[in-house]
């Protein structure tokens, strides 16, 4: 990992019981810049424009199941001091923690090469003379550059407040859109699956439950409180409070997207196939300039979720190899240069089809759910490792029934795919 992303923050000791929100908010909020790529955008928009506003609580139980599937990660983390692949290493075994890290890294190129189609989509709106090849083959080799040398945190500075602006738009987009409040919240929650389509529900759910946001949480916990005076309570209240005001954002921001997409879309007979169809959903308050302001948001959600992607695979291998996470050793270069090549192979030869590429990158990243949410359960049940956070009876039952839905969530994909 770089050396700003590796850096940890020294905390002052806290003499209050109640912690202030401000001090929670740190990897919870990487990870979430993360989801909220052009690939949330994307599937978002699509199950919008083809299902309407029916999937909207689809989207509030992937938010809360991706909260409850978290805490285990945190607890592991404040118990033990290490990450979650420090612990399947260590307890499980050396050949699962190096099997989930390819996994992990085979899940991220695909998602990599999704990330990079949406940031060219939203030049392509600006260039569109330009092939979208040669716009994904430029944004690849600018974020290894900047992930080569560790310079990330003025890019993670302008991505959260491009984002904020983007956030803001569709929420208020969604407020003027909306026709009738009651009748809307009453069909996003009747809890049917419309068309019976499997396939965009699981990429609804994969959307927000990214593995590789659930192992880098992880990280990004241990790196910043590594050297804190907080207890260990502290840090867990901090850590939760942090989950909360994330996801709580993040059911926000796709619900607004869902409801804009909708209202723009269903019904008329219109598909999305491009960013600039899109784009339409910002015009109610945005005017001619939604095409602009759309373009701008896509683009820096895309290149900072990949720039993410590419910046955090040198720590997860450290995890899983007992290897260094210093980005600037032999075997993480390689890793580096390999993380940015192969999305460029995958959209040179599936570039026909980017928007069902990007979803289909989204369904994948489903598969390696069951795998990881098992071991968790595993790992988070060890008394001798996790002591007074251990899991309750209460937590125990919460994750034995996300591991059953993110079970035939995988297997539906599977049957759907082969």
């Amino acid at each position: 990992m770089s050396n700003v992303m590796r850096e940890t923050v020294t905390a002052k000791p806290v003499q209050t019981a109640t912690l202030p929100w401000w001090k929670s908010w740190g990897p919870g909020a990487i990870v979430a810049a993360c989801i909220i790529g052009p690939g949330t955008v994307t599937t978002v928009s699509v199950a919008g424009a083809e299902l309407g506003f029916q999937v909207a609580w689809i989207l509030v139980l992937a938010c809360l199941v991706g909260y409850f599937i978290q805490r285990p990660v945190i607890n592991w983390t404040v118990a033990t001091g290490t990450s979650v692949l420090e612990g399947i290493r260590d307890e499980v075994s050396v050949f699962w923690s190096k099997s989930i890290f390819f996994g992990l890294w085979l899940g991220a190129l695909a998602f990599q090469a999704g990330n990079f189609i949406g940031a060219s989509m939203a030049m392509n709106l600006l260039f569109p003379s330009v092939p979208m090849l040669a716009w994904v083959s430029l944004l690849s080799i600018m974020a290894m550059s900047i992930a080569w040398f560790g310079v990330y945190k003025v890019l993670e500075n302008i991505n959260r407040i491009v984002m904020v602006m983007l956030v803001l738009t569709f929420c208020l987009t969604a407020l003027v859109a909306l026709p009738d409040a009651g009748s809307t919240i009453s069909q996003g929650f009747t809890l049917s699956i419309p068309q019976g389509n499997i396939l965009i529900i699981l990429a609804l759910v994969a959307t927000i439950l990214v593995p590789n946001t659930l192992v880098a949480l992880s990280g990004f916990t241990k790196n910043k409180y590594r050297d804190s005076a907080y207890s260990k309570e502290q840090v867990r209240k901090l850590s939760f409070n942090d989950l909360k005001i994330n996801f709580t954002l993040l059911a926000l921001i796709s619900i607004a997207i869902l409801l804009s997409s909708a209202t723009a879309f269903y019904g008329s007979g219109q598909t999305i196939a491009s960013a600039g169809d899109m784009a339409v959903q910002l015009t109610p308050i945005l005017g001619s300039f939604a095409t602009v302001f759309f373009a701008v948001g896509l683009w820096t959600a895309g290149f900072s979720s990949g720039l993410f992607n590419l910046t955090v695979q040198p720590m997860l291998f450290g995890h899983a190899f007992k290897r260094s996470e210093d980005p600037g050793s032999k075997v993480n270069r390689i890793i580096l240069i390999v993380t940015a090549i192969i999305p460029i192979a995958l959209v040179w030869v599936f570039g026909g089809s980017p928007i069902e590429l990007i979803i289909s990158a989204q369904a994948v990243n489903g598969l390696l759910l069951p795998v990881l949410t098992v071991v968790l359960f595993i790992l988070t049940n060890k008394t001798d490792r996790m002591g007074q956070f251990k899991n309750t009876t209460a937590s125990n039952v919460i994750n034995v029934l996300i591991i059953g839905l993110v079970t035939v969530l995988a297997v539906q994909v599977f049957i759907d795919f082969f």
